[in-house]
């Protein structure tokens, strides 16, 4: 079997952390709430997204 490549050892590390983010949150030691008004109005709502970059 072929060693993985940088791709997919990345997504492999990506979808490691989302499954410990999911674990913390269904036992409780991390919790996800919405922001609250003074939170929009000092940190904006959400990040600006990046303009993509078109290909040729």
């Amino acid at each position: 079997m072929a060693a993985p490549t940088t791709r997919e050892r990345a997504e492999a590390k990506r979808l490691q952390k989302l499954e410990e983010l999911d674990e913390q949150v269904r036992s409780g030691s991390l919790v996800v709430r919405q922001m609250t008004p003074e939170e929009v109005t000092r940190f904006g709502p959400c990040r600006p997204q990046a303009p993509r970059r078109r290909r040729f």
